[in-house]
């Protein structure tokens, strides 16, 4: 009986001990499917992540990660339980996070959007009140705000995103088209009624119709909703614009051309040139310049001021080949009028150049006399005697020819600086005691008289 229950006792323990290894195995099966399941899930979540729009650098952090978490192992058997739960808890975890990190994604790109949208619906409000227009763009908001609500990847907000960006810059280019062209037409209209304006202070210019054009230009413009329309009253701001300042300049021309036309004829009378009937038509001009109205009367009273003044030179030319009176006799000599202010050359008795020059100024004049040229410089730099400060200094000055008539630097040269010769030059503008002759006689001078030559100057 003993025996038995010995027996019994053996066979009892013998089945406990072989049903614990039985369970383990069981238990180490189930918790590696979940592992595996686990594994299935995560990498299916993370495809469906990156195709869905996942950002490349959370995807490849994930999947580093996700080869950390399947590096996990144990180093044996009766550890393989830990390692599992482990790995199973991590690869939960990077799930998790998986989809947290994706739901952000969403999230801000969503965000992203609807401040585009937002932007874009700012951007056809302010078109809208411009009048600037949104043919061939999707201007419904409602239908943007649907697509937004429907949209669930970062792909697909990211897409809509795109298009509302594409929209906002097509209008976008177009409203600044518009700023653009709009302010070129203010700054031409102010401008235009600017030049109208100081037109205004002529009372005589026929202006109304260039008022009426500025008017016309301006009142049409809030009836402009594109860049392009702007072009034509762009075009007629300026033609008025260009209008007026055409009027000013022929006023301010004809008004000039007097100046010029009767200074020559004052040039004309001092030599007692042969005056004709000018002085009356010049006079029968200016009285017609305060009543004229228009550029084309400004521009003919301007020609006709011109055939006078042409027709004065003319007169004065020839009235400066007359040669100085002088019997010169045989030979080379130079002859000078210091109240005509005029220069002949005599050869053998015959004229062969007549031209006006310029002569000593009161305090410093040239002598009268009879001199012979004995010196001759080509170039020639002159050097002011005075001191600087006095009123007589002048600064260092080249020439092309000199030559040199009365001892103490009294010469006949060229005046590259002098645009004054002839009657008057001398009083008003005169040397310092030499003879300045224009550069095209001068050079004629220079290659005709050797030293020795002859110079007679008389009063």
């Amino acid at each position: 009986m003993r025996g038995l229950r010995r027996l019994i006792f053996v066979i009892v323990v013998v089945g406990l001990l072989a049903g614990v290894p039985l369970s383990a195995v069981a238990s180490e099966s189930i918790l590696s499917g979940d592992v595996r399941q686990a594994e299935v899930t995560f990498n299916q979540s993370l495809l469906a992540a990156v195709r869905g729009g996942l950002d490349r650098g959370a995807a490849d952090t994930m999947v580093w990660r996700y080869s950390q978490v399947s590096a996990i192992k144990s180093s044996a058997w009766w550890q393989a339980p830990i390692a599992d739960h482990h790995k199973l808890d991590e690869l939960n975890q990077l799930t998790d996070e998986l989809e947290a990190t994706y739901q952000q994604q969403v999230a801000d790109s969503r965000d992203a959007l609807q401040r585009q949208l937002h932007h874009w619906n700012q951007m056809l409000t302010e078109a809208q009140n411009a009048g600037v227009s949104a043919d061939g763009l999707d201007a419904s908001t409602a239908r943007f705000a649907n697509y937004a609500a429907l949209a669930t990847t970062p792909n697909a907000l990211v897409a809509l995103s795109s298009v509302v960006s594409d929209q906002y810059a097509i209008l976008d280019g177009r409203m600044a088209a518009y700023r653009s062209a709009r302010d070129q037409v203010d700054a031409a209209a102010q401008n235009a009624k600017t030049l109208l304006a100081g037109a205004g202070q002529y009372p005589q210019l026929s202006l109304t119709g260039f008022a009426a054009q500025i008017g016309a230009a301006t009142d049409s413009l809030p009836s402009v909703h594109s860049a392009e329309a702007f072009g034509p009253i762009l075009a007629q701001l300026q033609q008025t614009a260009a209008g007026i300042q055409g009027l000013l300049d022929a006023r301010t021309n004809a008004y000039n051309q007097l100046a010029d036309t009767r200074s020559t004829l004052a040039s004309a009378q001092a030599i007692r040139a042969n005056l004709g009937n000018h002085p009356s038509t010049i006079n029968y001009l200016a009285g017609q310049l305060p009543g004229a109205a228009d550029q084309a009367t400004f521009e003919s009273i301007s020609s006709q001021l011109y055939q006078e003044k042409q027709a004065l030179a003319g007169a004065i030319y020839l009235k400066q080949s007359v040669p100085v009176s002088y019997n010169a006799g045989v030979g080379k000599v130079i002859v000078i009028s210091l109240s005509r202010q005029v220069l002949t050359a005599y050869q053998d008795g015959n004229a062969i150049l007549t031209t006006f020059v310029a002569t000593g100024r009161p305090q410093l004049p040239t002598p009268p006399g009879v001199y012979h040229i004995f010196a001759r410089y080509s170039p020639y730099k002159f050097i002011s005697p005075w001191p600087y400060g006095s009123p007589w200094w002048y600064p260092s000055s080249w020439t092309s020819f000199a030559m040199e008539f009365i001892g103490g630097g009294y010469f006949i040269h060229d005046a590259p600086w002098r645009s004054w010769y002839g009657p008057g030059a001398n009083l008003y503008n005169g040397t310092h005691g030499c003879v300045n002759v224009p550069y095209s006689p001068m050079a004629t001078l220079w290659n005709w008289a050797p030293i020795g030559t002859t110079v007679v100057v008389l009063y």
